[in-house]
């Protein structure tokens, strides 16, 4: 297992988080807060400032209180001014619950596009390694030093149910691929996945759709070159028919879902 390299906040996302923290710091005591991360894509170097979210973690000393819940929400609502601050997706974990899942948990705070409500949000131990090895610290204790246990076999099983569970069963369903959104996501997804098999760390959608270009055989140039266009410049005109590219993406994700599970 490698620990990822550590990359720079890009300015735009820097000064908002400024913001953030300043105002967040309004609603806690400083002893409450032990410290604020960016993970996800801004964290793995690919930050497009068109598309990407903002993902973090608050993590604090207790659970969020109603008076504090809703002065978050009144945050986030404040932050949504700015283009970024409408992508900011996290949440708000207590220390003693840093590593667990979902089943694990009571309700927390959370943020979703922009809007801060109590519930659960997307956590799994791609979420958890990444913060640990890769998260980028904004304030507080820095990441690699939070009290967080989490084995890289827990990532390999992630992926395993990824692909076994999930893109197992869009596979029986094609028509999905007729839609841009879901070619571009099954490919690069399971790109990513396959990185992280063969190379033990978690990289970005962008990083692993170069690797299928880098080792995949030529019958599926048409398709990558086709899922670059979607990522990059969607108004383009399409390098293969909806018909056909629907056929290749299910093709090729059967083919990538066998190539993966002789990995595991």
């Amino acid at each position: 297992m490698k620990n990822g390299v550590k990359h720079a906040l890009p300015m735009e996302v820097q000064q908002l988080m400024e913001r953030y923290t300043v105002e967040l710091k309004e609603i806690f005591l400083d002893e409450k807060i032990v410290g604020v991360y960016i993970y996800g894509s801004i964290a793995l170097g690919a930050f497009h400032k068109e598309t990407s979210d903002v993902d973090f973690v608050t993590v604090i000393n207790d659970s969020v209180n109603r008076a504090e819940k809703q002065q978050l929400v009144e945050l986030h609502k404040k932050l949504s001014d700015n283009t970024l601050g409408k992508r900011m997706d996290g949440m708000y974990i207590p220390l003693a619950d840093l590593g667990k899942y979902n089943d694990e948990m009571n309700e927390y705070v959370y943020c979703a596009e922009g809007k801060a409500d109590i519930g659960y949000w997307d956590i799994n131990a791609v979420t958890w390694w990444t913060l640990k090895n890769q998260g980028i610290t904004v304030t507080g204790k820095e990441a690699e030093d939070l009290p967080l246990q989490i084995q890289w076999n827990d990532v390999v099983n992630t992926m395993k149910y990824n692909v076994e569970q999930y893109w197992s069963e869009k596979a029986k369903k094609p028509y999905l691929f007729f839609v841009e959104e879901w070619v571009e996501s099954a490919v690069v997804t399971m790109g990513r996945i396959l990185y992280t098999l063969d190379h033990k760390t978690i990289v970005s959608k962008d990083r692993g759709l170069q690797y299928l270009l880098e080792c995949s055989a030529e019958e599926w140039e048409l398709l990558l070159k086709e899922v670059a266009r979607i990522r990059e410049n969607s108004k383009e005109k399409r390098m293969l028919s909806r018909w056909r590219r629907a056929d290749m993406t299910k093709r090729y994700l059967l083919h990538l879902i066998e190539t993966c599970r002789e990995k595991w």
